[in-house]
């Protein structure tokens, strides 16, 4: 039971916003609208003016996994244990066991991504922003077909199959919003500081398969149990401090930082969890049977984010505040689309992405599924291991104003090098090195500001050769934990290496392959 995080170098993307997109997400020290409380909320105390945004990106998904060898490989038994779903003629039943396991790719739709937010200059040297931040990710795929006992399941030119990947994931949907409060202050010239705080709001819907080990084969769809896991945390909070230093009128460093919580780590996340049983049998004795199982809570680590962010501007006209106070009170402000001649910004970004260890499922003490007339208990505690990565990431973009104060251009490039490479690699979080090319634009008129941008972000393919996400099945022995056969949380499974209630086979073995096409528009109001 997989769900996903949003996190850099996985789902997500680099930049949130339109005109951000446009810069390759290099977009930190120059801060200049609303966004700002994501990316440096030190700059709200520059902020040109009050400002009103609204942005939105299309994001385009594709993505797939290739698992070598066939069906008989995976499935130790040589044999299916009763009739199923893939059974041939009779006399043939198994014979699709010796077909090559075909390559599962993503058919969910294209992921809409919106922002909307606010920002009031309470004093020249004082402002704040308000809103609705989301993370620029993915937060829906499908692994497979769909529908009524359809889920795990793919159809070949033999007919339909089993999924490689289902033990992985099937499909989810998650939405993760976080309406959000900051505000930034220039103490001095040269010194801006600003904090962020994020409530974040978590909803989280995925589904994948597990196995009841029938026959000593855990990946025999015969024993398949479907998981559907679905559960609400009203409450993630995270926080954002940022310090912005001018120390050159045309020179901007920023060093930044975001921490979260997990998922079901100040308040539960907690919902039901639907298992359904023999769910590709087609053994009249051993038919699906579904059993909801309510009160159950999920607990996922969130990624921490550490930055640096350096620009240069080729100014037209000086900064506000270098026409000191009596300037500042005349509201002349830094707008940087008409006083920059153009600016070029490197920013260089740390996920801490190692903060995702294991996802804990837990259960109400007693549970239990029906499997073929007999009720079966299901563990109190279901971890999930993860061992997620840390990725650096690097942000290269500028703006050339064309019309100052009129039309400007931008592009941007952007690269992101995975640190570690996690042996749990499985669909919900493909990391790998990856790099985009941004491009953008904006079109002021009268009090508007009208941005589009476009982004391609290729991804090189990531084979795993060494993992160790396995077909949990409480019947096999391979990696039971010495000791207690009960979840230590201090002692997550990504470092002892071993599940309480044992593993099955390895099932995350496989070349995944990914690519990213994002368009975005967005529109900015100036109130003054």
């Amino acid at each position: 039971m997989i769900p996903a995080g949003a996190s850099a170098g996985g789902f997500e993307f680099a930049a949130h916003g339109t005109r951000q997109l446009g810069r390759g997400g290099a977009w930190a020290a120059r801060a200049d609208d609303p966004l700002a409380l994501y990316y440096n909320p030190a700059m709200l105390a520059d902020l040109p003016d009050s400002q009103v945004l609204a942005n939105v990106h299309v994001a385009f998904w594709d993505a797939c996994v290739d698992r070598p060898g066939t069906y008989a490989s995976a499935i130790a038994a040589g044999r299916t244990g009763g009739a199923n779903l893939f059974d041939g003629p009779s006399g043939n039943e198994d014979a699709w066991l010796d077909d090559e396991m075909p390559t599962v790719c993503n058919s969910g739709y294209p992921q809409p991504v919106p922002w909307v937010l606010g920002s009031i200059r309470l004093l020249p040297e004082l402002g704040i922003a308000f809103g609705i931040i989301a993370p620029s990710g993915i937060g829906n795929a499908t692994w497979g077909n769909t529908g009524d006992r359809r889920f795990g399941t793919v159809d070949t030119a033999n007919g339909l199959r089993p999924s490689p990947v289902r033990y992985g994931l099937a499909q989810q949907d998650v939405l993760l919003a976080h309406p959000s409060i900051g505000v930034g202050w220039r103490p001095a010239d040269f010194i801006r500081i600003g904090f962020t705080f994020q409530w974040g709001v978590a909803n989280v819907h995925f589904m994948n398969f597990t196995s009841a080990g029938v026959g000593g084969s855990p990946e025999d769809p015969f024993g398949d149990i479907r998981t559907e896991l679905s559960v609400f945390d009203w409450f993630v909070p995270a926080g954002i401090l940022s310090v912005h230093l001018q120390p050159h009128p045309n020179f901007d460093i920023m060093v930044s930082g975001r921490i979260s919580d997990a998922i079901g780590g100040a308040t539960e996340a907690s919902g039901h969890l639907n298992l359904t049983t023999s769910y590709f049998s087609n053994d009249p004795t051993w038919m699906p049977t579904t059993t909801r199982i309510d009160n159950v809570t999920l607990r996922a680590g969130q990624p921490w984010q550490f930055q640096l962010a350096m620009r240069y501007a080729d100014r037209i006209r000086p900064r506000s505040w270098e026409g000191g106070f009596e300037a500042a009170m005349r509201n002349v402000v830094d707008d940087a689309m008409y006083s920059e001649n153009f600016d070029i910004e490197l920013d260089v970004v740390y996920e801490l992405n190692s903060q995702v260890g294991d996802f804990v499922v837990n259960l109400p003490s007693g549970s239990s599924v029906v499997a073929g007339g007999t009720v079966v208990p299901v563990p109190a505690v279901q971890p999930i291991p993860h061992g997620w990565g840390d990725v650096l990431g690097i942000r290269l973009g500028g703006d050339w104003n064309i019309i100052p104060g009129a039309v400007a251009a931008r592009a941007g490039f952007h690269t992101e090098i995975p640190i570690t490479q996690s042996r749990y690699q499985i669909q919900d979080f493909l990391s790998g090195y990856r790099f985009g090319l941004h491009v953008g634009a904006t079109f002021r008129i009268e009090r508007f500001d009208i941005s589009i941008a476009y982004a391609h972000i290729f991804q090189l393919d990531t084979t795993i050769t060494d993992g160790n996400f396995r077909a949990v099945s409480a019947n096999n022995s391979d990696g039971v934990c010495a000791g207690s056969g009960t979840y230590d949380p201090n002692n997550p499974v990504v470092d002892v290496g071993c599940y309480p209630q044992g593993y099955g086979a390895v099932t995350n073995n496989g070349t995944y392959t990914a690519e990213f096409n994002v368009l975005s528009v967005g529109a900015t109001y100036h109130f003054e």
